[in-house]
């Protein structure tokens, strides 16, 4: 079991890295600030506060891995000198601390993307696949293909609004991850609770092309209160969400 679970884990890990937008579809090396990718557009790889915060948190664990190999080999057998206290002060206690709120932000904000999404492969890739399919008509490849959040549409159409439905997201996900790992998942899968209306208001309430149609407003620039209460699902007139192959009625209305 437990070589198993190291093994699944592995695959995990190579998957995510294997779906990084950097080498998709024959783009290779390391796209800079207003780098031109002729299959994703505009992109920036480089310079973005994920790229730095990544580059400081790896930068921060060498520097404590080095810091305690320098004390093991300099000051052994003298571990409470002085000279070591202060090494052992700034390796353990100064850099761990800046490495916390780091890392975290790090891990938060990666998971986001797109690509950390779609690293369990084999689960997800049919739903990936018609994301990014320009003849699909679903509700993911429309926002898709409207640039709706590039590289963390799955992150924002699936992640309430505030920092409650970050943190209910990122449960969300460890939860999936660790059935995948885990092989506790059946096809094809099925939403766990209905869709609420309000993943679809928190950006298109207030929109210019939404606020145009009648059967959203009550009267002139009011959102319907059915809407708003959910008792008429967006996703009941807008469907499917993702068109996946041999779509049954158990996968319509997967997300």
């Amino acid at each position: 079991m437990a070589t198993e679970l190291f093994e699944r884990f592995a695959q995990y890990l190579g998957e995510i890295l294997a779906s990084s937008p950097s080498t998709e579809k024959g783009v290779t090396g390391t796209a800079h600030s207003a780098e031109i990718d002729p299959f994703g557009g505009v992109v920036l790889r480089w310079g973005t506060t994920l790229d730095w915060a990544i580059t400081i948190t790896l930068v921060i664990c060498v520097l404590i891995l080095v810091g305690i190999v320098f004390s093991r080999i300099v000051f052994r057998g003298r571990q409470t000198e002085g000279n070591a206290l202060w090494l052992h002060l700034l390796v353990l206690g100064i850099l761990p601390m800046f490495l916390w709120p780091i890392g975290n932000f790090t891990a938060l904000e990666y998971a986001k993307e797109e690509r950390n999404c779609s690293g369990c492969h084999r689960v997800l890739q049919p739903y990936v696949d018609d994301m990014r399919n320009h003849a699909s008509t679903s509700l993911a490849a429309l926002h898709h293909q409207n640039r709706f959040a590039p590289d963390t549409a799955c992150y924002s159409c699936h992640t309430n609004y505030g920092v409650h439905g970050s943190v209910e997201g990122k449960v969300a996900g460890l939860g999936h991850a660790f059935r995948y790992l885990t092989n506790q998942y059946r096809m094809p899968l099925k939403i766990s609770k209905p869709f609420p209306n309000t993943m679809c208001l928190k950006c298109h309430h207030g929109a210019k092309r939404f606020m145009t149609q009648s059967e959203h407003l009550d009267g002139q620039e009011k959102v319907s209160f059915e809407l708003i209460s959910g008792k008429t699902q967006c996703i009941g007139c807008h469907e499917p969400a993702h068109r996946i192959a041999h779509e049954t009625s158990t996968t319509r209305r997967a997300n």
